[in-house]
């Protein structure tokens, strides 16, 4: 029997090794962290043109076992619940306008991280763009399974195993009247 790898547990140096804990409890084991960190979860709703702070916690990058797919999800570390979240898809446009602040259209609205820390939005970032990059290749792999030979390969279509005959460009007056004069000299040699 093969051994499974542990799964990933990303940690925040801005968590206690409490909170840390309560986060690595709330996935285990069939969801893995690879990365989190304190944030502010932004909504750009109800109107679309400001930013609405919606909660403050824990903002983790997950992979579902369970639901073979990944997951930004802020947790509310007080109540031990995820608050928000959202499913990665495969034309995600994932944008950093500042290292500290992130957004992408979420499933209602546009949604923006503002993160505590610099080097832990960028790690989070990393773990954004690495399965962003792995989705795209996923999707370019299946296209390029699903996409019909190129049409230079295919053979003429047939019909009854009889090939059917080209078509063939009708012959100008003046070719014609040469391929007329071509018959009359055979047929004179003849």
């Amino acid at each position: 029997m093969a051994n499974k790898a542990a799964p990933i547990y990303a940690r925040s140096e801005l968590l206690s090794s409490e909170e840390s804990t309560i986060i690595r409890e709330m996935y285990a084991p069939k969801q893995e962290v690879m990365a989190c960190t304190v944030a502010q979860l932004f909504q750009a709703a109800p109107n679309p043109r400001v930013w609405t702070k919606k909660n403050t916690g824990v903002a983790c990058v997950v992979k579902d076992h369970n639901q073979r797919s990944y997951f930004i999800h802020i947790v509310n570390i007080d109540t031990h619940t995820v608050v928000h979240s959202e499913e990665f898809y495969l034309e995600m446009d994932y944008r950093t306008p500042y290292p500290y602040f992130h957004t992408f259209a979420g499933e209602r609205c546009m949604v923006g991280l503002n993160f505590c820390h610099d080097g832990e939005a960028q790690l989070f970032l990393d773990a954004v763009n690495g399965i962003i990059n792995r989705n795209k290749k996923r999707k370019e792999k299946i296209d390029a399974q699903n996409r019909p030979p190129p049409a230079a390969v295919m053979p003429p279509p047939t019909t009854n195993n009889i090939p059917v005959p080209e078509p063939v460009a009708p012959l100008s007056k003046k070719d014609k009247k040469k391929k007329d004069k071509k018959k009359d000299k055979k047929k004179k040699y003849s």
